[in-house]
Order: C-alpha cells, then structure tokens, then sequence
C-alpha cells in the first residue's frame, strides 16, 4: 500500500496521485508530475474523495488508495533508439490519423523504430504542447492533451492505446 500522502508531501506516490487523477481528468492532464503535494492537488483529491463518498480532509489515505484506479505507475519512457509496440502506437497516434492534431504530423513508417522521423515529431508535438522539447516521451509528455477545447479530452497515452485493458 502507497504511503499517506498530503499537503506538502513529495515524491512518487504524490506522483502517482498526480497520474491517477489526471487520467481521470480530474487533475490537469498537461502535467507535470512534479511529485510535490500542492494547493492544485489537494483540490483535485478532495473533489475526488466527494465524488467517491469519502471523507473530505485532502489526505490520500488507505481509504483514497482504495478507490482511486490501481494503475498508478508511469508509462515507458520512450526516446530514439526504443523499439517494440508501444512505439508503433505513438506513431500511430502522432501520425493524427484519427484525432485532429494541430502540428505537423509524424509522416514516416509506424514501425515501432523510435527513429529520427519519431523523435523530430514528438519534439513539435512537444513545442506545440508547451512542455519541454526534448523528444523524449516520458510522463510530461504522455498527459499532452491532443484535443483541447473539445469534447474527447484525449491524453497522448489514451490516444495510443496505453490505458486500453488496465484495471481500473
């Protein structure tokens, strides 16, 4: 069981909170997951724990825990030279096929060959997005918001399928 975490904890179970409730979208999904327990975040779990019918104090105890969705831990870090599926996915995703991106889309292979032609996409998609252009998809980069200001609210980890069949 995760520790009990509140105003002015840090560390990684603050992150996972912080990851739990932004894929809930209940948290501000663009990020980051500074792992510092904030005013921001004490607001988010208190709506949570209201929502949830538990009590309201803001402290992410053995009873918050319990309802919040089990998968808490960070999707892969993904940067040139990574391969296998989860890389096919991101291209996929970047490639806008399916949702209506606003910078230049990845044009090359989904062939999930974190390549180049990946790397310079995520870097804009990155710009785009505000966070730092590194190329490197890590748990900034994955709560992108690839839609805003519609409907679908789509994570750039929704949208390549990561969440897809996790326990919630």
């Amino acid at each position: 069981m995760p520790a009990t975490v509140s105003l002015g904890s840090t560390g990684e179970d603050v992150k996972r909170v912080q990851r739990a409730l932004g894929r809930r979208l209940e948290y501000n999904p663009f990020g980051p997951r500074t792992g510092n327990f904030d005013a921001e975040l004490e607001t988010a779990v208190k709506s949570f724990q209201q929502d949830n019918g538990l009590v309201v104090d803001g402290i992410v105890g053995p009873p918050t825990w319990a309802k919040l969705p089990s998968y808490r831990e960070a999707s892969p870090t993904l940067q040139l030279n990574s391969t296998g599926p989860a890389v096919a996915w991101l291209q996929q995703a970047l490639a806008g096929s399916d949702i209506g991106i606003e910078f230049a889309p990845y044009q090359g292979p989904i062939d999930g060959i974190f390549g180049t032609e990946t790397e310079a996409a995520v870097r804009a998609m990155q710009t785009w997005a505000g966070v730092s252009a590194d190329g490197v998809v890590s748990d900034d980069t994955w709560f992108i918001w690839m839609t805003p200001g519609s409907a679908q609210q789509l994570t750039l980890e929704a949208a390549c399928g990561l969440l897809k069949n996790l326990p919630v």
